[in-house]
């Protein structure tokens, strides 16, 4: 395997379709080097989209949230008189 793929399965599956899609591009419009390179690198790609959409979705956590703030009675009075 080439070190991009040793690094594939570490990659976030947004990384993973950004990756898949500049594989594509090069494919269709990069130098020849870069054409092989890209068409080397796409079947590891999909394969590891396979595999993740194969694993069972995790339970998500629930959400917590915060505590109800306490209602304070209405102030009353003349708050800025000061002694004096």
């Amino acid at each position: 395997m080439t070190p991009l793929a040793d690094m594939i399965p570490a990659m976030t599956d947004a990384d993973l379709v950004t990756l898949r899609a500049n594989a594509a591009r090069l494919v269709e419009h990069g130098a020849s080097t870069q054409v092989i390179a890209a068409s080397d690198i796409i079947p590891v790609i999909d394969t590891e989209i396979a595999r993740r959409a194969a694993l069972p979705k995790a339970a998500k956590a629930p959400v917590k949230r915060a505590a109800p703030k306490k209602k304070l009675p209405p102030v009353t009075g003349h708050q800025t008189a000061l002694p004096g």
